[in-house]
């Protein structure tokens, strides 16, 4: 089955960020993989609908400071009036999918990217989701297009292999012996049921 990590990491952490990515998409274990920098992006309406929500999370958590508010509410209203707003421009990400060597963990991904913080590396063991993350390159995905997102175009994406391809041949429960050839030509051992 593929598997595959999707890793956010903010222009500018690590000096040439690119540079860096580069070096750790050489790690033995990253088998193919595909990035893209997100740098166009705004705030919109739909961030300034959700923003509350996040607000809410923050209070849930605690942090330093939240005793002078009396309230939840309270701390959401005060928080809605600083910025950012609709229209200002985002921090820039780089966005990177990558295939992986199934020995690789959750906790390998975190130290060849350096990312001991949120956001954590999302594991995607399904097609479905592979194919849905590498839509999120360009931002094309569903909820991309529904948030009115800058659509990206595909020479910007640099990847290992044709990640248009795939994307154009998976179906959320396609099987995988179609693509088995598609990412790395390695043989895949059958499962065996046990009932």
């Amino acid at each position: 089955m593929v598997c595959g990590y999707f890793v956010s990491i903010k222009d500018g952490e690590h000096g040439d960020t690119e540079g860096f990515i580069r070096s750790a998409l050489e790690h033995p274990m990253i088998l193919d993989w595909a990035y893209i920098l997100h740098d166009k992006e705004y705030y919109t309406a739909f961030d300034m609908r959700s923003r509350p929500n996040g607000l809410r999370y923050n209070w849930a958590n605690g942090f330093e400071g939240m005793e002078k508010y009396s309230s939840c509410e309270e701390y959401v209203e005060e928080m809605m009036k600083a910025p950012p707003y609709a229209g200002d421009k985002m921090d820039s990400y780089w966005r990177i999918v990558c295939f992986v060597d199934k020995k690789c963990y959750d906790k390998d991904i975190e130290d060849i990217f350096d990312i001991h913080h949120a956001p954590y590396p999302d594991f995607l063991d399904r097609r479905y989701r592979i194919s849905e993350r590498l839509k999120y390159l360009t931002r094309e995905d569903r909820s991309s297009v529904s948030e009115g997102r800058h659509r990206y175009s595909d020479e910007e994406v640099k990847s290992s292999f044709d990640f248009r391809k795939y994307i154009s041949n998976t179906g959320e429960y396609t099987r995988w012996e179609r693509f088995k050839d598609m990412i790395h030509p390695a043989p895949l051992k059958p499962r065996r049921r046990s009932w």
